[in-house]
């Protein structure tokens, strides 16, 4: 989720990390650390009948381009990455010192152009206090150590909320700010020209993700804020979603194998009765909309977009099934919802429901057909 503006950055909230490793202020309180995080509902749409949506409108890619030059915009804020409170194999006790702070580090609202860091970037066999030290000189290296150790298992469950701590603090300057650093393997970066848009911008650059993911990273209040000249951070890779049911969580990842690193994670809610399906699944062709309507199809009450009563909310991901026992499953989606006290809970008729701040970030990164959204028990 959104969290609300922070104090700029600075070398004690990585070194506060490294220091409560080392003095052992663990475990942290996951109660605590999840306090803020948002809940919602979703509702499924069965196997047997296809309810998805339809859209009243849908996200447009035309933004007219603005040459004239303009301030700073607002500072964009990055989802929070926590482990999820729900029974999991990640288990977190109430600990009897202070929890780490939950704050998000800020970071210039003006691109920075130029190596900041120069960064290995390779895959590494770091321990985390290794990779948590590493933060400080190596933010990227850092974040792809961290993931590496996320990846292979080898957090301990008193050690999970300082590593996703960390990986917030890495990711509000490496991904969700203008800031550029050297050598990120995520990102890179181009100079705006006379008649520029986000969406051509997007689209003549190969962005794999929704032209509104460019305005997001850079501060931008406005996609017609654009002056020619101007430095953009845009992404260079896809961006894949990972479910874990028992965590009721969702994960994104930038990028795919051993070199891919989190960027974030969400509570969710799931179905009723463990009817969230598993398996392998991708964005269903023309199936992303914004501000759906939605007929129930256990019902049949229909739901007009901008309708506050919308169970779905203000956005929808349709997914489509791409292995042997799920291959042309649809109905299922990613969505909103009007019902946060469900998030963590199996509420649904079926889909991952999330709350509609949340979702509209997840909706920006994952697209058709370059996103992989894999559902794990």
């Amino acid at each position: 989720m959104t969290l609300p503006s922070q104090q700029p950055r600075t070398a004690s909230s990585m070194g506060f990390l490294q220091g409560a490793y080392r003095r052992k202020f663990f475990p942290i309180a996951l109660a605590l650390i999840g306090a803020g995080g948002v809940v919602g509902a979703t509702y499924f749409f069965s196997q047997g009948t296809d309810a998805t949506p339809t859209a009243d409108k849908t996200a447009t890619n035309t933004v007219p381009p603005t040459v004239v030059p303009s301030t700073p915009d607002a500072q964009p804020e990055m989802p929070e990455i926590q482990p999820s409170s729900a029974t999991s194999n990640v288990v977190m006790s109430a600990p009897a010192v202070a929890p780490a702070p939950t704050s998000i580090a800020r970071v210039p609202a003006v691109a920075i152009v130029g190596p900041a860091v120069a960064s290995s970037a390779q895959p590494t066999n770091l321990q985390l206090p290794s990779a948590l030290a590493l933060a400080e000189t190596d933010p990227v290296a850092a974040r792809l150590a961290l993931t590496q150790l996320l990846d292979r298992n080898e957090i301990a469950p008193t050690d999970m909320v300082v590593t996703m701590f960390a990986l917030r603090q890495l990711n509000a300057q490496l991904f969700y700010s203008p800031a550029i650093v050297a050598n990120d393997p995520t990102m890179r970066v181009y100079t705006v020209k006379s008649g520029d848009s986000l969406s051509k911008i997007a689209k003549n650059n190969d962005v794999q993700a929704d032209w509104r993911v460019i305005q997001r990273i850079n501060g931008m209040r406005s996609e017609r804020s654009l002056r020619v000249g101007q430095k953009l951070k845009l992404p260079v890779c896809a961006f894949h979603a990972e479910v874990s049911k028992s965590n009721y969580e969702l994960r994104i990842y930038a990028g795919e194998g051993p070199t891919r690193v989190l960027i974030a994670a969400y509570t969710v809610g799931l179905g009723e009765l463990n009817s969230t399906p598993t398996g392998a699944f991708m964005v269903r062709p023309k199936s992303k909309l914004i501000n759906p309507q939605w007929k129930n199809p256990r019902t049949g009450e229909s739901f007009a977009p901008d309708d506050p009563k919308n169970p779905i909310g203000e956005r929808w991901i349709g997914l489509i099934g791409v292995e042997a026992h799920n291959q042309g499953i649809k109905g299922y989606g990613i969505h909103g919802t009007i019902e946060q006290a469900s998030i963590g809970q199996q509420a649904s008729m079926g889909c991952v429901r999330m709350s509609d701040g949340d979702v509209e970030m997840v909706y920006e990164l994952l697209t058709e057909p370059n996103s992989t959204i894999v559902i794990a028990p």
